[in-house]
């Protein structure tokens, strides 16, 4: 597809972790390949990117916990921002989820990045939540698999 939305795909890994990098959002501690290619499959259909001329300029992770859903990574290059990208981009994930069943959906803004973007997601419906996002860094395991899934009554991840 050339000129809007598609799925994301294993193949496009190198463009969007440029396009990440370009705009100052990956790496992160603990997101590589490895990392993303798992996302993929825990959330199939859910990772956009738009494409024009064949290249990714613009892209976004939908997951869903089972409890909340949740936007990642909306990224659209900055030589393309102001364009509409961003708002169709975030639209085709809110429909997906909701499609899934999703009844609410978080996002998280870093704080050095609020003024930009708070105005930006409010006109698409989002508001602050009276919450404070607190984390914990896990070190990886050996010999885990990345296709664990855990839900339900039990978690299917074998060491």
């Amino acid at each position: 597809m050339d000129g809007g939305v598609d799925v994301m795909a294993v193949g496009d890994f190198e463009e969007v972790a440029a396009l990440w990098r370009e705009v100052g959002m990956w790496p992160h501690e603990g997101e590589d390949r490895q990392w993303w290619e798992a996302a993929l499959s825990r959330n199939p259909g859910c990772a956009l990117v738009w494409r024009e001329g064949g290249a990714v300029v613009g892209t976004v992770m939908g997951a869903w916990d089972g409890v909340r859903g949740w936007i990642y990574h909306l990224a659209v290059s900055p030589l393309r921002r102001g364009q509409g990208i961003g708002s169709k981009l975030l639209a085709a994930v809110e429909q997906r989820l909701q499609a899934a069943g999703v009844r609410q959906i978080n996002l998280m803004v870093y704080e050095g990045e609020l003024d930009s973007l708070v105005g930006f997601y409010s006109r698409r419906g989002y508001e602050p939540a009276p919450v404070r996002v607190m984390r914990k860094r896990l070190p990886a395991l050996a010999n885990v698999r990345q296709e664990a899934r855990c839900g339900g009554e039990k978690c299917t991840n074998q060491a």
